[in-house]
């Protein structure tokens, strides 16, 4: 096979495996749960997951919810 047919094949199974739902844990949460449930302003409430992922205290995944990247978090 040739090299650039393998790198079109990875491409694609990349952006296929982009568009499947993947499985959600229960305790994971998107940056809008989080800011609904704490009333807070976007940039506050990204300051604010974005300096507890530093601590070592959240950690962070992105996937593909409807077909949008979105990060989910959950406790480390």
């Amino acid at each position: 096979m040739k090299t650039t047919t393998k790198q079109a094949l990875s491409g694609l199974d990349f952006a296929i495996s982009q568009c499947i739902k993947q499985d959600r844990m229960a305790d994971e949460f998107t940056l809008a749960e989080y800011i609904v449930k704490t009333r807070s302003k976007r940039s506050t409430a990204q300051q604010g997951l974005d300096r507890l992922i530093k601590q070592g205290l959240l950690t962070k995944r992105l996937i593909s919810i409807d077909g949008s990247l979105t990060n989910l978090y959950r406790k480390a």
